[in-house]
């Protein structure tokens, strides 16, 4: 732990002497000589900041009589200090690398050659400092980025809406509107106002069902025990449906008896149960109307390792493989592709898990996060010959406390028949 510690800070001073070597040759030019010394500043109370106030909140929290979940939610602000010193410096050390290499490239190939007229426009560009001018703006866009994800970001709740074609959905489904929501993660939330928030828009919604596809918690069933009323709240014709994710086994916390982890899991079913959810492990219920019926599987976990793969589809499904209109809620988006499509019929599947990483950037046309590099479906709606996915982006959070153009996800997906 204290190598790794050690390395950790050998690592963050080398970042740090590399951008303050960029950030000195930045400012000595005329116009920006002025704002050196505030800059330069800046640049180094930041890290004086995160060092005391790191130090200082972890021996509060260590010291403190707060319960294990409450403690645990508060070293995710020492995460945010991080994320909001350092990555607005990574940001600028990238243009600086790349306002090197371009030096080095031009000295190199003016030593190689005597075709001036090739490379002076080029390093007359080096010269202006185009790059690094670059960099220290994104930096500082991306400093502000990262404290409104924190301030607000991670409680501005959006909601998405889907159209969802299924091939043969009878009529009486046509329309139907069911809410997917994923991830609340209660015990990271200091205050219920926010999740209070979030889930009057989906009552605003006026679904016929609702359905959550896991994580409830971060480790321990209590942490819910304060939001069951506003989840009761929630009326719907057809009711509400549930799932466990990884972090409701209770796998990420140390349990001093096997007793006493099962008790953890059966006070969270009790509590889906007081929350309004039909919690679903492993097995499937039925949403019927008239002569029609929507089949509703719910299997607990099952993620390629090293997650848990609790979750049973033969079981779930029962004698019902071959039921024509199914939808399936996993946690897991990987569980779709490996066993999913090839092993049923299932039309929709419900995840979530991801949760878009908290990070990334989407446009109309664009979206990116570093889920993407893990998990090839990692939030939105995809499809694979007649079965889809739609992944949830989350509730709640993890780890970090914000989302940065990743906003928290209520999804309203409106089924039709693919033949209207």
């Amino acid at each position: 732990m204290l190598l790794r510690l050690i390395i950790l800070v050998a690592v963050l001073l080398l970042i740090d002497l590399y951008g303050w070597r960029g950030l000195r040759s930045l400012f000595s030019l005329p116009r920006l000589r002025p704002y050196r010394k505030l800059v330069f500043r800046a640049y180094w109370i930041m890290d004086v900041a995160f060092i005391v106030f790191g130090i200082t909140w972890a021996m509060i929290i260590r010291n403190s009589q707060w319960p294990d979940y409450v403690q645990y939610r508060n070293y995710f602000y020492i995460t945010g200090a991080f994320v909001l010193i350092f990555l607005p410096k990574f940001t600028f050390l990238v243009f600086v690398i790349l306002y090197d290499i371009q030096l080095l490239v031009l000295r190199l190939f003016r030593l190689l050659t005597e075709k001036t007229a090739f490379y002076k426009p080029f390093e007359k560009n080096g010269q202006r400092r185009f790059l690094p001018i670059t960099g220290f703006i994104l930096s500082v866009f991306m400093f502000g980025w990262v404290l409104y994800g924190v301030a607000w970001g991670r409680f501005n709740f959006k909601v998405e809406e889907v159209e969802v074609r299924i091939e043969g959905l009878p009529s009486s489904f046509e329309g139907y509107r069911l809410v997917h929501f994923s991830d609340t993660h209660l015990g990271s939330f200091a205050r219920t106002r926010p999740v209070e928030r979030g889930l009057r828009k989906i009552e605003e919604l006026k679904p016929d069902a609702v359905m959550f596809s896991g994580d409830l918690v971060n480790n321990q069933a209590k942490e819910a025990k304060k939001f069951v009323p506003y989840f009761r709240s929630i009326q719907t014709p057809d009711g509400m449906f549930s799932v466990l994710g990884n972090h409701d086994m209770g796998d990420y916390r140390r349990w001093y008896t096997i007793e006493e982890k099962e008790a953890n899991l059966l006070l969270l079913e009790l509590l889906n149960e007081q929350m309004g959810f039909h919690l679903l492990r492993n097995e499937h219920a039925f949403i019927t109307r008239g002569e029609d019926s929507l089949m509703v599987i719910g299997v607990d976990n099952w993620g390629l390792p090293p997650f848990s793969q609790y979750g049973d589809l033969e079981k779930a499904l029962g004698e019902y493989r071959d039921f024509p209109l199914q939808v399936l809620i996993s946690h897991d988006p990987s569980h779709w592709r490996e066993e999913v499509i090839p092993d049923s019929n299932i039309r929709l599947t419900l995840s979530g898990h991801t949760h878009a990483m908290q990070f990334g950037f989407r446009t109309p046309f664009f979206k990116w996060s570093p889920s993407a590099l893990i998990y090839p479906e990692w939030s939105g709606l995809y499809r694979e010959n007649e079965q889809k996915l739609y992944v949830n982006r989350g509730f709640g959070f993890l780890g970090f406390p914000g989302r940065i153009g990743m906003p928290p996800e209520i999804t309203l997906i409106v089924l039709r028949n693919a033949g209207s």
